[in-house]
């Protein structure tokens, strides 16, 4: 083991019970997307103990922070999430969430506390560093994408951030582990909005009308033929519908009917088509039931393409920091989306799994759910890994600065 290693590993356990206490505070105070105020203002107040500069008030309530080393003008990016969701937690831990219907079921506020303990790392040995760092404290993951505004308010300039990690927890691996994803490790998606709009009338005389439901059935159903019959087999599709309503009375004929769901695929080339199948469909479907349709989409998140080059350097650096059988490489990607995505399209990023499952624990709550509890472990092992990262693609990129 060498000294950088060693020094790594010291270093990060001086500042894991802070992490851990940050996270909790987190933790029980968690609060939606676009609305990060409080949070903003607890990471400004140990980013200001620190002594790291920052820029606050980015894209809603994002924050921008710099460590500068060396090389002012030339730097690698870190990047954390953190909102939470509209959950009722139901966890059985004594810093559960103090708001109600709000809670931190997606791992940002450990996100969140890692990027702050390799901030801590980092700038103890900020004079060695051969470049700089910049520290996304990101807003609004789950909803309107605080990635993209960020990466348009400039923060990837001055100094210039070529390379960018990120990373998320998983409760399918333990929490002293890591798992990396070659090439597109996460979905493009995009969210439909369907329409159909008939003619109300009582339920005792449906000529009289026209039932907007039925073609509404029949849209929501016919969708998965065009995952089963008009895209590649090859390439992963999904079309999901998530909500529908329709009616107001058990004996009246509805006269509109909505539903809405998400497209995602890993090849972005499957998007536009994909779309039109979708409208294709649904206005044929409409049309044969004597009925009309509106359908709207909206673009959500790009997808997640991890740098190769990236991949095999941090790769290296993990497999050092915690040993080769604490870190696993795979290609079976996820169709979850990630805002993540947009710093993959406008530098060159790389994204990995950290496991947040207790050792033996073969019954691990996933992400999402009102019982997630992850092993606060996982923590150590967010800023050994970014730390390691961070110095290694320095390492390699300085060469041609």
């Amino acid at each position: 083991m060498n000294n950088i290693t060693n020094q790594l590993k010291l270093l990060t356990n001086q500042v894991f019970e802070e992490a851990v206490e940050f996270r909790r505070s987190l933790h029980m105070n968690p609060e939606l997307s676009e609305h990060e105020e409080k949070t903003a203002a607890a990471i400004c107040s140990r980013l200001d103990t620190m002594g790291i500069e920052y820029t606050s008030g980015i894209a809603g309530h994002g924050i921008s922070a710099v460590i500068y080393g060396q090389n002012r003008h030339r730097g690698v990016g870190i990047r954390a999430d953190m909102d939470a969701l509209p959950i009722t937690e139901k966890a059985d831990v004594p810093f559960t969430s103090h708001n109600p219907g709000v809670m931190h079921a997606c791992g940002h506020d450990i996100h969140t506390a890692i990027l702050l303990g390799t901030a801590e790392v980092l700038n103890s040995i900020r004079v060695s560093l051969p470049g700089s760092v910049r520290l996304f404290f990101q807003p609004a993951e789950e909803t309107v994408g605080g990635a993209k505004q960020m990466i348009d308010a400039g923060c990837l300039t001055e100094p210039q951030i070529n390379s960018v990690i990120g990373l998320h927890v998983d409760t399918e691996l333990d929490s002293d582990c890591i798992e990396f994803i070659h090439g597109s490790m996460n979905a493009a998606s995009t969210e439909f909005y369907v329409t159909v709009k008939g003619k109300s009338c009582h339920g005792a005389h449906p000529s009289d009308g026209i039932d907007a439901l039925l073609p509404a059935c029949t849209m929501v159903a016919g969708l998965q033929s065009i995952v089963t019959r008009r895209t590649d087999p090859a390439e992963s599709v999904l079309i999901t519908v998530g909500k529908f309503n329709s009616g107001t009375k058990e004996n009246i004929i509805s006269g509109e009917a909505k539903f809405s769901g998400i497209i995602r695929s890993l090849q972005m080339h499957n998007m536009t088509p994909v779309k039109e199948y979708i409208r294709e469909l649904c206005s044929a479907t409409a049309r044969a039931y004597g009925a009309d349709c509106d359908i709207v989409f909206q673009d959500s998140y790009p997808s997640l393409e991890n740098d190769d080059t990236l991949l095999e350097w941090v790769v290296e650096s993990s497999r050092e920091i915690l040993g080769d059988s604490k870190v696993f490489v795979s290609r079976k990607p996820s169709l979850a989306a990630d805002d993540f995505s947009y710093f993959c399209h406008s530098s060159r990023g790389i994204y990995y799994n950290i496991g947040a499952r207790r050792p033996g624990d073969k019954n691990p709550y996933p992400i999402h759910s009102n019982l997630f509890n992850p092993d606060e472990e996982c923590i150590r092992t967010g800023i050994l890994t970014e730390t390691a990262a961070v110095l290694k693609i320095m390492k390699e990129e300085c060469k041609t600065w």
